[in-house]
């Protein structure tokens, strides 16, 4: 640098006695803009990275390929991220996020995350893991199963009255303006599968981008009624605690931005993404993979539903998932949605 500071002295020495300003001021504005280029290639990269734990609402799974590529790819390193994954329960992960600073992003839906703000609980949305609520009810191909009607009188298997399926029961039965009381729920568990096949139950519920596939690779023909296609609510997000984003905004976006990245990759190669994935997923070996990378495939189609941006908000479908939310009760008072996500983070 003081060399470059030596040589503008003499050319002003120089142009005075030439008496040409002109060259001078060229002279000078390029020496100023070598400096600086000089000076940014002797700048030390970052040597310290942020420590994220990352709150799974599950097992290791295919399902997570997003965050398994963005991790193997370097895309969190890039943006000066140590990430690791911890798997959980979504309704633990979301009262994490909530009341303590051991993880920093958290995976849940949107209903979870409206009862949750509605307790107090200072958690957000920052971006859609995917644009379709994943909840499908699944009858044999001899059981008509085409709208909500037809849940009438049925035998109908879900889990438990809680979580995904619960609330899709929910939603289907708002829809076709019915009640609990016309409809034989049975809490199965989660042997689904296993009560299907077995005629245990008329329909079960499950997963649209699961257990369809699972039930087609045991030979067995089903019908399949998405909630998405009947009531159109928001599905999974990524979520923060507000202070985090208030902050640190820069470690929030950067988050964002590397995972928006692992989508983008697990969109135009599931086959790739799903053998990255298989690394991260311990009983993988004792699995069908081509189950699995059908499961992976299924999983991307639902995170470009009505969005041309991968991991967009949709402000109308959170208005739905209170709509439901607030029919049911779980609700008393009108959610401020505005409040419930930030929209800003996804480019």
């Amino acid at each position: 640098m003081s060399a470059i500071v030596g040589i503008i002295v003499k050319c002003y020495s120089f142009s005075t006695r030439k008496k040409n300003s002109g060259m001078l001021r060229r002279f000078i504005l390029l020496m100023v803009v070598l400096a600086s280029l000089i000076g940014c290639s002797n700048a030390a990269p970052p040597t310290q990275s942020t420590d994220i734990v990352v709150g799974m609402p599950y097992i290791p799974n295919v399902q997570f390929s997003h965050f398994y590529v963005a991790a193997q790819k370097g895309y969190f390193a890039d943006a000066g991220l140590n990430v690791t994954f911890d798997y959980n329960f979504e309704n633990d992960v979301v009262q994490r996020i909530a009341t303590n600073n051991q993880i920093q992003f958290a995976l849940a839906s949107a209903d979870s995350i409206l009862l949750a703000r509605a307790q107090g609980m200072p958690v957000r949305a920052v971006m859609a893991t995917s644009q379709e609520f994943p909840v499908a009810f699944i009858s044999k191909q001899a059981t008509p199963l085409q709208g909500p009607a037809d849940l009438v009188g049925a035998s109908v298997g879900i889990p438990g009255r809680f979580g995904a399926s619960y609330i899709g029961l929910q939603a289907l039965l708002y829809a076709g303006a019915l009640t609990e009381a016309d409809v034989n729920i049975q809490e199965v568990g989660f042997a689904q599968v296993a009560a299907l096949s077995e005629d245990r139950v008329a329909i079960v519920s499950g997963y649209s981008n699961n257990e369809p596939i699972q039930l087609a690779a045991q030979g067995v023909p089903v019908n399949v009624l998405r909630v998405a296609d009947v009531y159109p609510m928001a599905s999974d997000h990524l979520i923060v605690n507000e202070k985090l984003i208030s902050d640190q905004p820069a470690v929030v976006a950067a988050f964002v931005d590397a995972l928006q990245k692992g989508m983008t990759d697990v969109i135009a190669d599931p086959k790739a993404a799903h053998d990255i994935a298989l690394t991260y997923i311990p009983e993988a070996k004792q699995g069908d993979s081509a189950i699995t990378l059908q499961v992976l495939e299924a999983t991307t189609a639902m995170w470009q539903t009505n969005t041309d941006v991968v991991g967009r908000i949709q402000p109308a479908a959170w208005q739905k998932s209170a709509e439901l939310l607030q029919s049911i009760g779980a609700l008393t008072q009108p959610a401020d949605l505005s409040a419930a996500y930030d929209l800003s983070f996804i480019k």
